[in-house]
């Protein structure tokens, strides 16, 4: 009998939530130990802190400048999307292996902060800002906990809603949606990539957790225990089915 790949991972999350067995030096959201300087505020789905549009804009206008020695938006959207229009000064990067060639080599200072958005924040930035911490953490977990990078946030909302009200603070003032229908083919090519990445993030995590508590295949998050997860739950067709639910549910609330 077809299960719907929306109940299979909830039954898998069900299965193989973290155990105090994963709350380590290698836990990827543990922010109870981190000082954040940006008012935020904690989703219910998710443990990384996410700012507004307003405070974007702040950070824009430099009223934080005086805390960090660098700020860094990174837009995960793919190329046609960030070409079609971008928050200015922002820079686009939608790979894992290219994020951390950037920020680990050579590694940038711990004053940087970063702020991670796609079209609505529902998933695509949220997974490379988790890669980030993930890789922050396996660096530096012989002086757990500090970090590289201890300030890293999500724009919530994503571009859509950031350009919605501050269309000036984008260049080019403009906005071209993932499912536009004249970059099929470069939307479909895309979210290949992130299929092919969040495979490769499955078995980092195995290698990471399996090395200090137990063999890959005894590990919650072992690649074989998640088989199913990945190829029906985290099919490709699902990451744009995700933004566009997050997208009406806030067009429904703002009704």
């Amino acid at each position: 009998m077809f299960e719907h790949p929306g109940d299979v991972m909830k039954e898998q999350e069900a299965k193989f939530s973290p155990a105090e067995g994963l709350s380590s030096i290698m836990d990827t959201d543990d922010n109870s130990q981190l000082q954040l300087n940006l008012p935020h505020f904690i989703a219910d789905e998710e443990s990384l802190p996410r700012i507004t549009k307003e405070t974007m804009v702040d950070v824009l206008d430099g009223k934080h400048h005086s805390t960090y020695d660098q700020s860094l938006i990174v837009d995960c959207r793919f190329e046609y999307e960030y070409e079609g229009g971008h928050i200015d000064g922002a820079i686009n990067v939608n790979n894992k292996e290219e994020l951390a060639n950037k920020l680990f080599d050579p590694v940038a200072s711990s004053r940087t902060l970063l702020i991670f958005h796609c079209e609505y924040s529902a998933h695509r930035a949220p997974l490379m800002a988790k890669f980030l911490r993930q890789k922050d953490r396996a660096v530096n977990a012989h002086r757990y906990p500090l970090l590289t990078y201890p300030e890293v946030y999500i724009l919530d909302g994503g571009y859509s809603s950031f350009f919605q009200d501050h269309r000036y603070r984008c260049y080019p003032q403009d906005y071209v949606e993932m499912s536009a229908k004249e970059h099929a083919i470069a939307c479909e090519r895309g979210l290949g990539r992130i299929k092919q990445q969040r495979v490769k993030l499955c078995r980092a995590k195995t290698f990471a957790f399996g090395q200090q508590h137990q063999q890959p295949e005894d590990s919650p998050t072992a690649c074989s225990r998640q088989s199913n997860a990945l190829d029906l739950g985290m099919d490709i067709s699902m990451d744009h089915s995700l933004e566009v639910r997050r997208m009406l549910s806030r067009r429904m609330a703002s009704y």
